[in-house]
This record gives structure tokens, C-alpha cells and sequence, in this order.
């Protein structure tokens, strides 16, 4: 249904409009859930190309502003906010993403989904991601942040499929992040985009942090609900 909108529709506003919506929803469980279909028909449907070419360089306002709408509803579920990052070429804020899962509660539900990236950035969506990890110099948050999935995964198939993709990027020496007087494309390209990266962080601790409070309030009654059978 989604896709038929979109088509005859404007795919900007209906995602804006979906994204304005979730940011409202107080069952976070099913905002999660939204978040996550919605971002898979995002990164696959072939009727929403030009949407993706939009996000995917972030040169007018809109495509700005449509960005921050969804990423603070996408907040909702962590992985598919770092495959926003990803479509956007926002790899340093996809790092710092992948840094704070160390503070999540890492389910099995969670690895699925980080399995499931993985399998993603082996799709021809990403074809523009995989060719830049041969700009080593120019893209190491990137390589940093695909190394980030590569230690939250177990050694399943994809770990190896992870692993065997890093492995081809030339020279992984020059990952080091020193500081380099002459500033990179890609960091040119995000500072001229005037969005506050610290303040989006900040927006994605605090509904993680509700996340996980939601968690074990259903976790304590699903508890109760057993105590309550047993008796």
C-alpha cells in the first residue's frame, strides 16, 4: 500500500508525513516495528530511486530536512538508523551510532537485524558505498563503522560475509584518523549541511534509553502473568 502511495503520490511527503506520525506513537514497540518495514521499503522499492538519490547526497534543504524527520523517528529501532546513515553518507555519525550500542541491551531480535544490514550492504543499493572503501584515506569512518558491525556479530555466515568484504580494502593501514590539516569530501560535505550531529545523538540516547525501559516494563508483567498462571 505503501508503494502504490508513494507512485502516485509525493514519496517525500508521504514518508514525512509516516516519520511525524511515529514520532508521536507511544507503543514503542510497534514504532520500532513501523520504523523498520518502513526503512526496508525505503532501501528496496524501486519506486522510491529518487527518493534515495535525494537522501543519498543531501544538497538541498529538503532532502536535509526530510533526513532529520527520519532519523529522529527511525531513532525507534538503532540498527536501521545506522542504514539511514549509511543511504546518507553520514558515515562518521553511523561510527558514533555503532559506539553506543555498547550501552544497548543486545538482543538476539538486535543481531538479527545487524545480520540483515550486513546482507543489505551486499545489495546493489549500496554498490556506491562498496566502491568507496577503496577511498581509504577519504572514507575511514566508514571502515571504521563496517568493522564496528563486524565485532557486534557472532562468527556466523554474516561475519564472514563482513569479513571478506573488509578484507579487500587496500591498505587498511591508512584507517588512522590522524588529524590532517586538509579536511576530507565527505566531512566538506556534512559540515556544509548545518545539522547538528550532537544534538541527533543526544535524540537517539533518549529514545533508546525508553526503549529499554519499555522492555523491561513487559518483561516485568510477562513475570507477573507467569507467577499469576502458576499459582
Amino acid at each position: 500500500i505503501r508503494r502504490q502511495l508513494c507512485l502516485l503520490l509525493n514519496a517525500e511527503n508521504i514518508f514525512h508525513s509516516m516519520a511525524d506520525i511515529l514520532l508521536r506513537e507511544e507503543d514503542l514497540k510497534f514504532a520500532s516495528t513501523m520504523v523498520h518495514t518502513l526503512n526496508t521499503i525505503l532501501l528496496t522499492s524501486s519506486e522510491l530511486f529518487q527518493l534515495r538519490n535525494q537522501l543519498k547526497d543531501l544538497k538541498t534543504p529538503e532532502s536535509r530536512n526530510l533526513f532529520c524527520c527520519l532519523y529522529r523517528s527511525w531513532c525507534h529501532n538503532p540498527v536501521t538508523t545506522v542504514s539511514l546513515c549509511f543511504l546518507t553518507q553520514n558515515y562518521k555519525h553511523a561510527y558514533d551510532l555503532i559506539q553506543k550500542f555498547g550501552d544497548l541491551e543486545v538482543t538476539v531480535d538486535f543481531l538479527t537485524e545487524v545480520d540483515k544490514l550486513v546482507q543489505l550492504i551486499e545489495c546493489p543499493i549500496f554498490t556506491y558505498l562498496r566502491l568507496q572503501l577503496l577511498d581509504v584515506k577519504n572514507n575511514p569512518y566508514l571502515i571504521k563503522a563496517l568493522y564496528g558491525l563486524l565485532m557486534l556479530l557472532p562468527q556466523s555466515s554474516a561475519f564472514q560475509l563482513l569479513s571478506h568484504r573488509l578484507q579487500c580494502v587496500p591498505n587498511p593501514e591508512l584507517m588512522q584518523t590522524a588529524d590532517n590539516p586538509k579536511p576530507s569530501a565527505g566531512f566538506k560535505r556534512a559540515s556544509a549541511s548545518n545539522i547538528d550531529y550532537t544534538e541527533l545523538l543526544q535524540h537517539f540516547e533518549k529514545v533508546q534509553n525508553k526503549h529499554l525501559e519499555a522492555r523491561h516494563q513487559r518483561a516485568g508483567r510477562a513475570e507477573q502473568l507467569d507467577r499469576r498462571v502458576v499459582l
